[in-house]
């Protein structure tokens, strides 16, 4: 699976590294496991920087869908994403704005820049 997470319950906080060419089945199976462990109201930071973002202009939707079902189970917690390049940071921005209304999400090019807006997000 290209999407290792750790879901750290003593730190209250989703860690997720992506490896290789995302699919929307493998966000879709990360986030059913991260409900069933239990982590979706805590705060996520996933580095995609090693990885390929080939979504299609509709995975979007069933992303964002996907999160408004969940969220109606649990507050979902804020996301960090860490991309690679100034490309990648527009298609998750993309995101960020379809999911506005059920999660809140930023992408940024360092982990640094990431981990510091995590650390201003109320829980």
């Amino acid at each position: 699976m290209p999407l290792i997470a750790g879901v750290d319950h003593d730190r209250k906080e989703v860690s997720v590294v992506a490896i290789g060419q995302i699919s929307l089945a493998d966000v879709r199976e990360h986030l059913l496991h991260e409900r069933r462990d239990h982590g979706l109201s805590y705060p996520e930071i996933v580095d995609l920087r090693g990885a390929g973002l080939p979504f299609e202009p509709g995975d979007f939707q069933q992303i964002t869908e996907l999160l408004r079902a969940l969220s109606l189970e649990a507050p979902l917690g804020p996301a960090a994403f860490v991309v690679s390049s100034e490309a990648d940071l527009e298609t998750m921005r993309a995101l960020e704005v379809m999911a506005k209304d059920c999660r809140e999400m930023k992408a940024f090019l360092s982990q640094g820049e990431a981990r510091a807006w995590l650390d201003t997000r109320p829980i």
